[in-house]
């Protein structure tokens, strides 16, 4: 279901007829890409749902080869989420690192601020929850602060880039504590 949202969104964001100065074209190569992503991720969630993680990823990670036309900022989009999908499927498995490692490279990917780089942030922001979870459990009391600071922060990074997305400006001095981790 959240896959087709995203998707919804960029389709949405296609039909819009002006953005700026900047016409955007529909064209059916466009839509077909946006169709291909589509399909690989409502195949990665059924592969997701029988517990085949690695084929769900596998199915996402295609996702990462779809040729768009050149200059959509959709392509850009897609690929981000296609980044966030695959780090949660890594965080189910219990492989934190290898999620961070993906968000690592969605984020490098990122040219500008967008729903969908503020939800890599959130992505980062549960992975290192979950950290701080499996931490406490253990008994590492000052590792599980850590990671529960770096969620915090992430968790920000994600406000403050939807609050751009937005128009709303930067973040109001309550906000402030959160960035330090401390919650106030």
């Amino acid at each position: 279901m959240r896959r087709c949202v995203a998707l919804a969104c960029i389709a949405i964001g296609l039909l819009a007829c002006e953005r700026g100065e900047r016409r955007v074209v529909i064209d059916e190569r466009l839509l077909a890409a946006l169709g291909l992503a589509q399909a690989y991720q409502h195949q990665a969630d059924e592969l997701a749902s029988l517990g085949r993680r690695r084929e769900a990823i596998a199915r996402v990670h295609a996702i990462l080869e779809i040729p768009f036309p050149a200059g959509v900022p959709e392509r850009e989009d897609v690929r981000l989420d296609a980044h966030g999908r695959i780090a949660e499927l890594l965080l189910e498995e219990g492989d934190e690192a290898g999620a961070l490692e993906r968000i690592g490279e969605g984020l490098a990917e990122a040219s500008r601020a967008s729903y969908f780089k503020a939800r890599l942030h959130a992505v980062a922001g549960r992975v290192h929850r979950e950290q701080a979870r499996r931490l406490r459990e253990a008994g590492d009391q000052d590792g599980a602060r850590a990671a529960s600071r770096a969620a915090i922060v992430d968790f920000e990074r994600s406000i403050e880039i939807n609050r751009l997305v937005l128009g709303l400006g930067a973040s109001d001095a309550t906000d402030a504590g959160a960035r330090r981790g401390d919650g106030g």
